[in-house]
């Protein structure tokens, strides 16, 4: 399950790579704002299920409270996410300025992100190290 977990991060990353791509290209689409950002809202409603999710499966991989809590925090941040939307004002410098805090969330996400795939895949070693130390070779 932990190895699933570590994937299950790979996808998240790029999930939110594509964020990026995504928002570059509502910014730059040449049409309305809402339809251009469609895309990316989508695409972000689908990292709250897949951040949803790996809360879940950081528990089951049995990886310590440490996995489950960069899980977490991840959530915590799509929920940031949402709010800085929800509260900054289009057109406005202060609008502008927190909404800057959405670019930055979202860097800090595949940061987090990143953090947690490597800490499963550190786990990972660990646990195969000591599966093959536990196999002793028959004596000849």
């Amino acid at each position: 399950m932990l190895k699933f977990f570590r994937v299950w991060m790979v996808i998240l990353g790029i999930l939110l790579g594509l964020q990026f791509l995504l928002a570059g290209y509502g910014v730059y689409g040449g049409g309305s704002i809402g339809d251009d950002f469609e895309l990316h809202i989508l695409n972000g409603r689908l990292i709250t299920v897949v951040t949803l999710l790996g809360i879940l499966f950081a528990a089951l991989a049995r990886a310590g409270g440490r996995l489950v809590g960069l899980a977490a925090i991840l959530l915590g941040m799509v929920v940031l996410q949402s709010v800085i939307v929800l509260v900054s004002t289009e057109g406005t410098v202060v609008g502008q300025v927190i909404f800057m805090l959405h670019v930055a969330v979202g860097i800090g996400m595949m940061e987090v992100a990143g953090k947690a795939g490597g800490i499963a895949k550190k786990k990972l070693a660990e646990r195969s190290e000591g599966a093959e130390s536990a196999v002793e070779p028959a004596p000849a």
